[in-house]
């Protein structure tokens, strides 16, 4: 199972759909204005006439990310790391009580490595799934001793789902990736490698 990784660097504010427009239509091989993406009933995006061609993506301060695949479900997200005022907070909101044993037993700089990846891959599995961070991220545990894997999720299907994280291609960046396969490989792309000479539009930012 192939699956396209893009960054995109320092992208415009609101730019998202024109980003995503594009690589959906290099991927599919059609014009940039074929591309028809909608909602589903709890607000993820999907193509139309394709949805085979699953995608996602995710922004944080200078850095956007877009996944790209077929017939798998996937999540991705990207956090710029950054002190947090309330990690201790966050950690006992966001966390089962087995990820916080475990979290409690690292050293400082440690517990603000582990937060940010598992942070992202519960993000990125949540927007997999497609039902948002409603379904609770404490409820999405961990493997703490294998963590690609969870050990519980709150539909049942923790046995399916996996998270990878990979490389940001920039420092004090964490990314993961959520799929439903058991076997992936990644493809990290770069836009400027592959659309030189288009000019970014101004557009509304509805991804």
């Amino acid at each position: 199972m192939n699956i396209e990784i893009w960054h995109i660097d320092k992208p415009p504010r609101q730019s998202s759909p024109f980003f995503l427009q594009h690589i959906l239509a290099h991927t599919l091989n059609i014009p940039a204005d074929l591309v028809n993406i909608a909602r589903g009933e709890f607000g993820k995006p999907y193509l139309v006439d394709v949805p085979e061609c699953q995608f996602n993506l995710s922004h944080s301060n200078e850095k956007m990310v877009i996944a790209v695949g077929f017939n798998v479900d996937i999540g991705i997200d990207i956090e710029a790391i950054k002190p947090r005022r309330n990690l201790d907070g966050l950690v006992k909101k966001c966390f089962s009580p087995i990820e916080q044993t475990y979290w409690q037993s690292l050293s400082e700089d440690q517990k603000m490595t582990l937060f940010y990846e598992f942070w992202t891959r519960k993000e990125a599995l949540v927007k997999a799934i497609g039902r948002g961070i409603a379904i609770g991220l404490q409820n999405c545990e961990i493997n703490v001793a294998n963590q690609n894997d969870f050990l519980h999720l709150p539909h049942g299907d923790e046995s399916n789902w996996h998270t990878h994280l990979f490389d940001t291609q920039q420092r004090n960046y964490c990314g993961a990736i959520a799929v439903n396969q058991n076997h992936v490989t990644f493809h990290h792309k770069n836009w400027v490698n592959y659309f030189p000479l288009i000019t970014l539009p101004y557009c509304i930012d509805y991804v």
